[in-house]
């Protein structure tokens, strides 16, 4: 049995040098696309080249969890979908601390968490 692996850096360039179908399972907390703290790094959620590159070292039948963010998680998951994905179900993660990420925002109390599979036997 190999042992999980952690691997830091960019996820294109990484996921680039992998084998297509070599991951047994993805689950990422990618930035939401709110501008967090007006990072630019959080200005968009990860789109369809991201997605397409999930998808691409995958192993068919298993499995992709992705926390979002509650304003822009749809556009993950339409991303994720595009790529190929089955959306199978929505899990909420549900905390009762936090604090509004910008001004005339509600506090937020969920974070949304969109599992998909990739087709296959």
């Amino acid at each position: 049995m190999s042992k999980p692996l952690l691997i830091l850096g960019d996820c294109l360039e990484e996921m680039a040098k992998m084998e297509e179908s070599s991951v047994d399972a993805i689950v990422t907390d990618p930035p939401y696309g709110l501008g967090f703290m007006g990072k630019k790094w959080d200005s968009l959620p990860p789109g369809p080249e991201v997605a397409e590159q999930m998808y691409r070292v995958l192993k068919p039948a298993h499995y992709l969890m992705a926390f979002g963010g509650t304003r822009t998680w749809h556009r993950l998951m339409v991303a994720l979908e595009d790529a190929g994905f089955k959306i199978r179900d929505t899990l909420m993660w549900l905390y009762g601390s936090g604090f509004p990420k910008g001004k005339g925002n509600l506090k937020p109390a969920y974070e949304p968490i969109i599992l998909c599979r990739k087709p296959g036997a």
